[in-house]
């Protein structure tokens, strides 16, 4: 018995969601903090 699965007939699956409003400006947000910071470090540090 074989069990392996034939892409012709099934199809390839997709998983989808709704994006999360907002998520993409915070994210945006926490990186600059982020780049600053080291920044920061680095200027103190010289």
């Amino acid at each position: 018995m074989s069990t392996e699965r034939n892409e012709e007939t099934e199809g390839k699956m997709e998983l989808s969601h709704e994006p999360v409003p907002g998520y993409r400006s915070v994210f945006f947000i926490a990186i600059c903090i982020g780049i600053l910071y080291l920044g920061f470090i680095l200027y103190k540090t010289l």
